[in-house]
């Protein structure tokens, strides 16, 4: 149990005594691998004098002291490695301390953006910020392999159903109860900087078929065989010298015909073996992590034996690059024809566990983007679990809403309900009251409910939704279009999409529509929309300047008002970014041109009449 200081979350005080014992094992492990320098040096020193001794004195006992000190040189050598490894694991867990510390702030100290992940057109990524240097992406990402990554980003873009949802929801709450295997994950992916590689070109190799020539004379592996006895032969003076070439002449021409598959394939794996390697470290620790979540069972099935499996693949692709050192070549490669039984190696482990390869890394990504999901369950304690329930009508309700990339000592939080398909709100306001970013607010905690992730709200509750937002549209001078004609079909696509034979209703989120063109056909192309969007299966929200959509909108039964404020007081405005009922009659563009420098007149201002 965690015990935080009054008024202090604990997942922060957590965090700060993980990063205050990570530095002292570093410091701890570092003096250790110093002194083992030292021990090493002193032990190779030891050599070098017993070495001249021997050499002076002709005593073979001073070569048994240099083997002993040798032997006692390759197991220091050994420690010192793994003291670096301790170190280096520290090193990586203060890191991921110091990270989660500033993201608790909403600094963010990680570089991936997620950009790689953006797709054109999305229904509302680029809107919502999922992406970018300050984006959702960015406050959940706790993944450190290319597939984790692109898993979270597949999340992201994309809503789970209710029932996968509700297992992800109860898998988050069991993981984020374990916060230190979550970063000992990390700081495991850390030590490895090739985990990050993706592993595509492996995958594309075990779904090859071998080339049947070559596979046929596998078997030529043990040629060396007859080279060897050869070799004694000639040793023995019972055959000349000239026999052991041309045997060796014979190893050159069946490694010729590999030559070229050997090329590309080493080539295409490059740096494979470590790559590997540490997805197997990583799959070790997932095979015995002591989660209980359904979710969690049904993947902990499918991975035993990967890491086994994961790091003899590793481990072949490794040996496949000693082939690149020419001394090895010369003194090993040829001799042992040591291509042919890596290739043999390879083929074997395909043909044992090609079934087996997709389903390992799944669960890798899976596993990634799960600790994503619980390390912001628990570093975020006063977010809450939403109720996603499993409905074809939209609902969403929600009580101290507030938005999640807003630190929370500037946070204002809202209520708000919306209850029925075929439903719009439109939201009035003046510049800078808050209208778009509470569009955002909504749209962020449906994404972030949809995936399984507690939202920033006291209570939160929806359906099913596909959201989709036009919010940013911009011109394209690739595609010569203006930025009104972008918006215009952005909303086709909004009409074509709720036209979908699909169980999920469409949620839309329109910031100041079609604000491209005059204010006459603005109104009568909003008012034209919402109309179409009342019949289909869509509800939605809509921020807009245009009173007179507003006043028609209390109209009609299917449209409700809500504004945010401002206020003018000696000269300064004044927000208090909070939702009320009805249409905003408070604007406050020309007292913001006033304070630019631009003469308004205040009798000829709309309000003043």
């Amino acid at each position: 149990m965690i015990n935080a200081e009054p008024n202090k979350p604990a997942s922060r005080t957590f965090f700060q005594t993980e990063k205050e014992k990570a530095t002292a094992a570093e410091q701890q492990e570092h003096e250790r691998f110093k002194n083992i320098a030292f021990m090493r040096l002193g032990t190779f020193t030891g050599m070098v004098i017993l070495a001249f001794l021997w050499n002076k004195t002709g005593m073979g006992y001073w070569g048994i002291g240099i083997l002993t000190l040798l032997v006692a040189f390759l197991i220091l050598m050994r420690k010192q490695q793994q003291a670096r490894i301790n170190r280096n694991f520290q090193r990586n867990l203060i890191a991921i301390n110091e990270d989660e510390l500033a993201r608790l702030d909403l600094r963010f100290k990680r570089p991936d953006t997620g950009a790689e992940f953006r797709e054109k057109d999305h229904n509302y990524s680029d809107d919502l910020d999922i992406f970018g240097e300050y984006s959702l992406f960015k406050l959940l990402n706790r993944t450190h392999t290319a597939e984790g990554s692109r898993r979270l980003a597949n999340w992201l873009k994309n809503p789970a159903d209710a029932p996968e949802v509700t297992l992800r929801q109860a898998a988050a709450s069991d993981f984020s109860q374990h916060p230190a295997l979550i970063q000992g994950w990390e700081a495991t992916a850390l030590l490895h900087e090739h985990a990050a590689k993706h592993v595509g070109e492996f995958q594309a190799w075990v779904a090859e078929t071998f080339a049947a020539p070559l596979r046929n004379t596998l078997p030529w592996r043990w040629y060396p065989l007859i080279t060897l006895v050869i070799a004694v032969l000639y040793f023995t003076g019972i055959v000349p010298g000239i026999t052991v070439l041309a045997s060796l002449a014979i190893h050159l021409f069946i490694l010729s015909r590999y030559a070229e598959y050997v090329k590309v394939l080493a080539n295409s794996t490059t740096s494979m073996g470590r790559t590997l390697t540490a997805y197997a470290e990583l799959l070790k620790k997932a095979e015995s992590a002591p989660y209980q979540a359904a979710w969690w069972q049904s993947r902990k099935k499918r991975i035993s034996g990967s890491s086994a499996a994961l790091a003899t693949a590793g481990n072949l692709f490794e040996k496949l690059d000693y082939r690149n050192n020419p001394y090895f070549a010369i003194f090993v490669g040829i001799p042992t024809l040591w291509d042919l039984h890596i290739l043999n190696g390879l083929e074997n482990w395909k043909t044992a566990h090609h079934d087996h390869l997709t389903n390992w890394l799944d669960v890798l990504a899976d596993t990634e983007a799960m600790n994503s999901l619980a390390g912001h369950t628990f570093a975020n304690p006063d977010h809450t679990v939403p109720e996603v329930r499993d409905s074809s009508e939209v609902t969403i309700l929600a009580n101290g809403l507030g938005h999640p990339l807003i630190p929370a000592s500037k946070r204002i939080s809202n209520n708000f309900a919306m209850q029925g398909t075929g439903k719009t709100i439109l939201v009035t306001g003046s510049n800078m009251s808050g209208k778009s970013t509470f569009l955002r607010t909504i749209g962020l905690n449906l994404v972030l409910a949809q995936m399984g992730a507690v939202v920033s709200a006291g209570a939160f509750t929806c359906t099913p939704l596909r959201v989709f937002s036009s919010m940013r549209t911009q011109d394209s001078l690739e595609e010569s279009t203006s930025s009104f004609y972008a918006e215009l079909k952005r909303l086709r696509k909004l009409l074509m999409l709720a036209d979908e034979q699909h169980q999920a209703p469409v949620f839309y989120l329109l910031d100041e529509i079609l604000k491209g063109t005059n204010s006459a056909d603005r109104h009568r192309g909003a008012e034209a929309l919402i109309r179409q969007l009342h019949t289909k299966k869509a509800s939605g929200m809509v921020s807009t300047h245009d009173l007179e959509l507003g006043e028609w909108g209390a109209t009609e039964d299917y449209i409700h008002n809500f504004h945010f404020r401002s206020d003018v007081e000696n000269g300064q405005l004044h927000f208090d970014y909070r939702l009320h009922e009805g249409i905003c009659r408070s604007f406050n563009a020309s007292e913001l041109m006033r304070m630019m420098g631009i003469a308004i007149d205040p009798d000829k201002s709309p309000l003043a009449h």
